[in-house]
């Protein structure tokens, strides 16, 4: 018999709601409803998603820290938060800040590009933060 939150099961019983694996000596974890979840579904469950890829942000493989950047109001994998026009890795860092330009991520060389592309001035731009979340 296994015991786990309180409750008594056959081994073979305790499983993953998703994806039905036993959870007998295997890490799992549970959901605000008590639902039993491997760790794997529930991250692909309820991790946060990268707004450039979509997939969700989990652990990295072999340890327990996942590490995000949050951004305008959105989460990004640390190799997703790029220019989206020359693709250069953004950081916190002053000269590889983000200038978003209508809601699309750009370092600040591709930022004035565009400004002066459709003719506006760059007077006052300004860069987002970006936090790194551990």
């Amino acid at each position: 018999i296994l015991q786990a939150m309180g409750k008594s099961y056959h081994p073979g019983c305790f499983r993953c709601c998703i994806c039905n694996e036993c959870l007998d000596g295997v890490p799992f974890t549970v959901d605000v409803d008590n639902k039993i979840y491997c760790v794997h579904d529930y991250h692909r469950m309820f991790a946060p998603k990268c707004a450039a890829c979509g997939k969700s942000i989990t652990p990295v493989e072999g340890t327990g820290e996942t590490v995000r950047v949050v951004s305008m109001d959105k989460d990004f994998h640390v190799d997703c938060y790029v220019c989206e026009h020359c693709g250069v890795q953004l950081t916190d860092e002053p000269e590889q800040r983000c200038y978003p330009l209508e809601g699309r991520l750009l370092c600040r060389t591709c930022h004035v590009q565009r400004l002066h592309s459709t003719g506006r001035t760059h007077h006052n731009i300004q860069h987002v933060g970006a936090t790194y979340i551990e």
